[in-house]
């Protein structure tokens, strides 16, 4: 029996908990407006996800040619192979030596992030679960998914995505350098910046992804073409230009000449979208009993196992909404050149929802600055700070 519905009615979360609990092997194909996404399960992992307006092969060689890793020509000789071979395109990539296998990995892993994390910002859509006996996707360059971590970093991506499109609100936004990139250090050392072990101590240092990102920048890329020679995900790329413009390691300098090619795939994440999928999960525990004797996602006997999984959400929720507050002051500090006073300053100025002021509990978040930076913290029924729900960050000094 299959499970169908209205996003609107049962929402993702409700989906891919059940179909992860429940171990669940088939497709899961989710339709909105002119977009359909097709989600491939095995045993309750996500192993494929692909969208009928980018193929992730379609899209995967154009990826490649945009990193530089793949020539127009090369990509057409792929291509023709594949015609007569109807052999995977990872596969005739890296059996001819077109690239590596670690690329191909790498590439389908964003590929398919891209595709099932997208999902969740989408407020109305229908969707259908088959199951089946088995699903073919490629077990040689694909890790697959769990459906807690889509959840996770779902909810983390739909809570901070306003406050970085604040900043960031076009896909054809220019960036130029704001320090020499002689200056900057590579915190993994796996970048082409050199071994940060090396480097001297007064050098910028970033993470591998905001390494990336910033070699991008060059005055003249836009923020999609930023994304594509990266190879990173939109939201990974976008959160790292973020960190990069607050720092003022970057700036804007103006737009693309041609804004066609992020125009399209431009779209707005709405905060109440995160309201929905924290009152999905509540729900989850209630609808399951329905499931129970309906459907071949049944429960039984196993509300431990989901009221675990619900207190888990909830717990993400409250730390994705600490950590968009951290966003928020930074953000806020980067306007006005000075902290606030308080978590009310930020919601004013529209960087944080209200509702974010406060965990999932109604509990509101403990704000203080200090003497060179702030701290924030969750805290307890009695208002008690929680250690293990604390951010304390500090700045090298005032903003320019």
């Amino acid at each position: 029996m299959a499970l169908q519905g209205s996003i609107k009615d049962f929402g993702l979360p409700d989906i891919f908990q059940l179909i992860g609990l429940q171990r669940k092997t088939g497709l899961l194909t989710l339709k909105h407006d002119d977009d359909t996404v097709t989600v491939t399960f095995e045993n309750g992992m996500v192993v494929n996800a692909d969208s009928n307006s980018k193929r992730i092969e379609d899209r995967l060689g154009n990826l490649l040619v945009k990193q530089g890793k793949l020539t127009e020509e090369k990509l057409e000789e792929v291509l023709q192979k594949q015609k007569d071979t109807l052999q995977r395109l990872g596969h005739i990539l890296v059996a001819n030596n077109y690239i590596g296998q670690k690329d191909l990995q790498t590439a389908l892993s964003v590929q398919v992030s891209q595709n099932v994390f997208k999902l969740f910002r989408w407020k109305v859509g229908d969707y259908n679960f088959e199951p089946t006996e088995k699903v073919e996707y490629d077990r040689a360059n694909f890790q697959p998914m769990s459906a807690d971590f889509i959840l996770m970093e779902g909810i983390r991506m739909v809570d901070e995505w306003p406050i970085i499109e604040k900043k960031i609100p076009s896909m054809d936004i220019v960036f130029r350098h704001e320090v020499n990139p002689s200056m900057i250090e590579v915190a993994s050392g796996d970048d082409d910046f050199g071994d940060s072990k090396k480097a001297p101590t007064n050098k910028i240092r970033l993470s591998a992804d905001e390494a990336k990102v910033f070699r991008r920048v060059d005055g003249q890329r836009t923020v999609q073409g930023i994304i594509d020679a990266a190879g990173l995900a939109d939201f990974d790329a976008c959160k790292a230009l973020y960190d990069l413009l607050s720092r003022d390691i970057i700036a804007p300098t103006g737009r693309g000449a041609t804004a066609k090619e992020a125009g399209a795939q431009e779209t707005q994440a709405s905060p109440a979208l995160g309201y929905l999928l924290m009152a999905g999960a509540l729900v989850l525990a209630a609808l399951g009993f329905l499931f129970q004797m309906r459907s071949p996602f049944g429960v039984i006997g196993r509300p431990p196992l989901l009221q675990e999984s619900l207190d888990r959400l909830l717990e993400s929720v409250s730390r994705s909404r600490l950590d968009r507050l951290d966003s928020a002051v930074v953000a806020y500090r980067y306007e006005h050149g000075t902290l606030p006073k308080t978590l009310e300053e930020v919601a004013e100025e529209g960087l944080v929802d209200r509702e974010h002021l406060k965990d999932p509990w109604a509990r509101p978040y403990h704000y203080g600055p200090t003497a060179n930076g702030f701290v924030l913290n969750a805290v307890d029924d009695a208002g008690k700070p929680l250690a293990h729900a604390l951010i304390e960050r500090a700045f090298s000094g005032p903003r320019p």
